[in-house]
């Protein structure tokens, strides 16, 4: 029980951090949403890798999914969330709502993944959760002083992205065994070919947009 629900603040991340469907490739050449959030993939290159899924796996995972992100309820309830202009009951509200429909995705989701994927994502996601708090509350009283400098705030806000990814990968990579470590370098360098192939420019476009 604890597993599936720690495997639940990981799509939470996945639902609202800044790239939530970042694909991984199943089957032959379909896409589906990844079980890691943006910053996990940014900070460790080729993390899916050590995530064992059957081509059957990922597609009932993809489409457990997609039926939540696409549903009227969660939609309504995640723009609601971004609406700057909402209010602190509605917020709430949507939160509300997030956490059910995430609820409903998770009591299904640990039957689908196994058990020890369940428990791997779920360690990580602590490491991101901690690692996102401490660094942003040691960066906030930084932000306030520079509130009106629109320049400082944003070499700050590259300078805070960089020591949460750093930070990341650092910890993440102390989970995992020389097994794991191996199958993201390969899998990462498999990605940087495939990048280089459609364009340094645009691979850098994308991880900007990513990053904003």
């Amino acid at each position: 029980m604890k597993a599936m629900f720690s495997f639940l603040a990981v799509l939470v991340l996945v639902g609202l951090s800044s790239s939530p469907l970042l694909a991984q490739k199943k089957g032959k050449g379909a896409k589906g949403p990844s079980l890691f959030s943006g910053q996990v993939k940014r900070a460790v290159p080729g993390i899916d890798a050590i995530v064992s899924l059957s081509a059957d796996q990922k597609e009932k995972y993809a489409g457990l999914h997609k039926a939540m992100v696409s549903s009227e309820a969660y939609a309504g309830a995640l723009k609601t969330i971004k609406d700057k202009a909402a209010s602190k009951e509605d917020r709430k509200a949507a939160q509300a709502a997030i956490k059910t429909a995430k609820a409903g995705l998770a009591a299904k989701l640990n039957e689908i993944v196994g058990a020890d994927n369940a428990a791997l994502v779920s360690k990580i996601n602590d490491v991101v959760s901690s690692v996102q708090k401490n660094i942003r509350s040691e960066y906030k009283a930084k932000f306030k002083e520079v509130k009106n400098d629109k320049e400082a705030r944003a070499t700050l806000s590259k300078e805070m992205s960089a020591k949460v990814a750093s930070t990341i990968s650092g910890k993440v990579n102390a989970l995992l065994s020389e097994a794991q470590k191996e199958a993201i370098k390969k899998a990462s360098t498999r990605g940087k070919g495939k990048g280089k192939k459609k364009g340094d420019k645009k691979g850098k476009k994308k991880e900007d947009a990513d990053n904003a």
